[in-house]
């Protein structure tokens, strides 16, 4: 199984445009669960979970915990095989203070810059993929 728990990006997107990026990986890469944090109004009649706050987020998803982070220190090469749970930050605010440093992975890239959330998360589910 494959969850996803992603913070809303409340700085550059809208949630309905959002929920789109996120429901194009849920299809292309077999995502059983999105999950998103906090719960945000009007959001209610789409196929996705809401929790008010990460700590709940996590309690309720299955799986070894991947937090994808800019710094994190594993590789894509480390993703494993079984139920995962792919967590996400967004422009404000990352998650290291949930995650040990063996949870943590990067994906490495030429240029010193943070990729967007749904993009890491694309990035790490294609090399899972073998692509």
């Amino acid at each position: 199984m494959i969850t996803i728990i992603a913070r809303w990006e409340d700085q550059q997107l809208l949630p309905e445009y959002e929920y789109q990026l996120w429901r194009q990986l849920r299809g292309a890469f077999q995502v059983q669960r999105l999950i998103f944090v906090p719960v945000t109004a009007g959001m209610e009649a789409y196929q996705l979970e809401q929790y008010a706050t990460m700590e709940e987020a996590l309690a309720v998803a299955v799986g070894e915990r991947i937090f994808l982070e800019p710094t994190g220190t594993k590789g894509m090469g480390d993703i494993p095989a079984g139920d995962i749970v792919l967590i996400t930050g967004n422009t404000d605010t990352n998650n290291l203070a949930h995650a040990q440093a063996s949870e943590t992975y990067k994906i490495k890239s030429v240029a010193s810059t943070h990729l967007y959330p749904s993009e890491a998360a694309a990035i790490a589910l294609a090399i899972r993929h073998g692509q």
